[in-house]
Formats: C-alpha cells, sequence, structure tokens
C-alpha cells in the first residue's frame, strides 16, 4: 500500500496510460533531422565536386592497357595541376568527415528515437553518398579523357 504523502504510485496497482509516473518524456526530432540536414548538404557538395574535379582531371589522364591512370604527380610545378591535386584532397577528408559524423549520428538518433525517420534517411543518403560520388567522378572523368 503507498502512503497518501508518497510521490511514487502504488506498485500493487495497475499502471495508468496518462500518468505522470509512466509517461515516457517528450522526445525532440532535433537530433534526426540536423543528421538528414547534413547528410544531403554533404551529399550535394560532394556530388557538384565529384563532377567538376572528373571534369578538370580528365584532360590530365592518360589512357593505357590497365584503363587510365593520372599523368601528374602532386609536386608537379603546374599550378592547375596542384590546385586540383589539393581540391580532390579537401573533397575526399571533408566529405569522408561530415559523411561519417551524419551517419553516426542518424544511428544515435534512430537508436535513441530522436528523430526516427530522419535518421534512417540520414542513413541512406550518408552511406550511398560516397559510391554514387565516385561513380559520378570516374564518369565526369571518363568523358573528358584525351582522345587515345
Amino acid at each position: 500500500m503507498s502512503d497518501a504523502a508518497s510521490p511514487l504510485p502504488d506498485e500493487t496497482a495497475a499502471p495508468r496510460l496518462g500518468s505522470v509516473f509512466w509517461a515516457d518524456p517528450p522526445r525532440s526530432k532535433r537530433l534526426g533531422r540536423v543528421a538528414m540536414i547534413v547528410a544531403i548538404l554533404v551529399f550535394v557538395i560532394s556530388m557538384t565536386l565529384a563532377i567538376t574535379l572528373g571534369t578538370a582531371a580528365g584532360p590530365y589522364s592518360v589512357r593505357d592497357a590497365a584503363g587510365f591512370r593520372f599523368q601528374f604527380n602532386v609536386g608537379d610545378p603546374n599550378p592547375t595541376i596542384n590546385a586540383l591535386a589539393i581540391a580532390m584532397l579537401l573533397h575526399v577528408l571533408l566529405g569522408t568527415g561530415l559523411g561519417l559524423w551524419a551517419l553516426i549520428q542518424g544511428i544515435v538518433a534512430t537508436a535513441a528515437n530522436r528523430g526516427r525517420r530522419a535518421g534512417i534517411a540520414a542513413i541512406v543518403v550518408a552511406g550511398t553518398a560516397p559510391v554514387v560520388s565516385l561513380i559520378a567522378f570516374f564518369v565526369a572523368m571518363s568523358a573528358n579523357l584525351p582522345p587515345a
């Protein structure tokens, strides 16, 4: 039996659905939404950079028996090639960092039920972005290869 002054419910009584003691606190969906927005931004920026960098890298590539390869070195004195190499490196590093962050935040949001649908969307977008971006890069570069 519970005491009338006790703030806790009687343990022998069935829990009431509308009771303050048994209701879950409201959960904010902000975590999932932020993860989804970051994942979509990373996807859009990654696709834009992949197509741009693939188009720019095409003329500096060479076809051979193994497929194609770049004909420049990172220490090349040509400023265009150096800028292209730095842009590729930044694209990979920033895309990987932000993409992993959005993926992890989407998993946490899904597991904690803090924006489950948006978290699932963030997981899907952040997981597919690198694959689609890499394909777009190679297609854009292949389209701009010099003639054999």
